[in-house]
């Protein structure tokens, strides 16, 4: 018995040789772009929300510091105490509705920042999962194309979108439930209770995340074959899986064998880039400190001598990973062209890719000769 697993792993490395070749500056740019955000899909975006929070009112900072005996406010300290933000001594409370005021203040920019981050950050998953689909599309015309499949898509990618907010929500909804039974200790919990929270956690992660990598790693490229939607997807998807789940069961140990030693190697080639690069960037630096300002204490002393460092730094780190993106362009499409190649040795009629017809080839050959 054969096991597509393992028999996908060259076929993935063909078709990854015939996708990418020839190489044409245009082609590869184009799928630079994809490879940024179906690579990363947003993740540095949502990691912003930690900074929210941090970013003052204008009330937080009151009218200014206090100078000899007086308030921020002008209003006289008695024994030069100081003043809390509004202009208040300390030992006196502003009234009520100034607190409700200054808090309301304080709580409408949190809001109003963690909605732009929100909004960013859903604008970005949505043009991932846009990509997403322009590149499957890519890959089963054997073409590099941007804006006519992102328009022949978006309404697959839109859906797909929808999917799979409602499964995060599904997903955080017990966990919030959870919470709120715990700290507010309306339900009494032994140490039974807790334990069953511990497997009902985990079941919960697991079924979760086996159905978002179903979904991303079957059922999109499943959509774009048919030319379907979500559920449309899983509906076709779901007999080839149950009908096979020995053949997944080696494809999950054989996808996660895969892409822990493409880590592994990537993680290398980084270091060796990064390092040669910044290596690099640490001579100019030097070189600019002490050809321009005489020295690097003269150059941190000058806000121009501290713009040229920051510069030189985000060139340095901008020129390192320009230098690994053909990498990451490479590892998508063949991780991509893996699962998919798994795909269509499950289920012939849910090939992606177009079949290379060599016999076909040696027929016209002959026919020339």
């Amino acid at each position: 018995m054969s096991w597509h697993a393992i028999d996908s792993v060259d076929e993935a490395i063909e078709e990854t040789r015939s996708f990418l070749s020839p190489f044409t500056l245009r082609r590869w740019l184009k799928l630079a772009l994809i490879s940024i955000f179906v690579g990363t899909g947003g993740g540095s975006v949502f990691s912003l929300f930690n900074s929210g929070s941090s970013i003052p009112s204008d009330d937080s900072f009151g009218n200014g510091s206090a100078v000899g005996n007086e308030s921020a406010g002008g209003m006289p300290m008695a024994g030069g105490n100081e003043t809390i933000p509004g202009g208040f001594p300390s030992g006196e409370l502003p009234p009520p509705s100034e607190l409700l005021h200054m808090a309301s203040e304080e709580l409408v920019l949190v809001v109003a920042i963690a909605a732009v981050l929100l909004g960013i950050g859903l604008a970005v998953a949505l043009l991932s999962d846009i990509l997403r689909f322009v590149f499957y599309d890519d890959l089963q015309t054997d073409e590099v194309r941007l804006i006519e499949p992102a328009k022949r898509r978006f309404g697959q990618a839109l859906r797909l979108f929808g999917f799979k907010l409602v499964v995060q929500l599904l997903t955080l909804a017990p966990f919030a439930l959870i919470g709120y039974v715990v700290l507010t200790g309306s339900v009494p919990l032994g140490p039974g209770a807790y334990v069953l929270i511990g497997l009902l956690v985990a079941a919960i992660l697991l079924v979760s995340t086996v159905v978002s990598r179903i979904t991303s790693e079957f059922v999109v490229p499943t959509m774009v074959i048919t030319d379907s939607g979500v559920l449309d997807g899983w509906r076709r998807f779901w007999p080839v899986l149950r009908g096979q789940l020995s053949q997944f069961g080696v494809y999950l140990v054989a996808h996660f064998l895969l892409l822990l030693a493409i880590g592994i190697g990537q993680s290398i080639l980084s270091v060796l880039v990064f390092g040669l690069v910044l290596v690099i960037g640490a001579v100019i630096g030097l070189v600019v400190v002490f050809g321009l300002f005489g020295g690097f204490a003269a150059a941190t002393a000058s806000t121009a001598g501290v713009a040229v460092l920051v510069v030189l730094g985000g060139l340095t780190l901008l020129i390192g990973w320009l230098l690994l993106l053909p990498v990451q362009i490479v590892v998508l499409t063949y991780v991509t062209n893996y699962e998919v190649a798994m795909l269509a040795a499950c289920d012939e009629a849910l090939r992606l890719r177009p079949e290379s017809d060599s016999s076909g080839t040696d027929d016209a050959a002959a026919v020339v000769e």
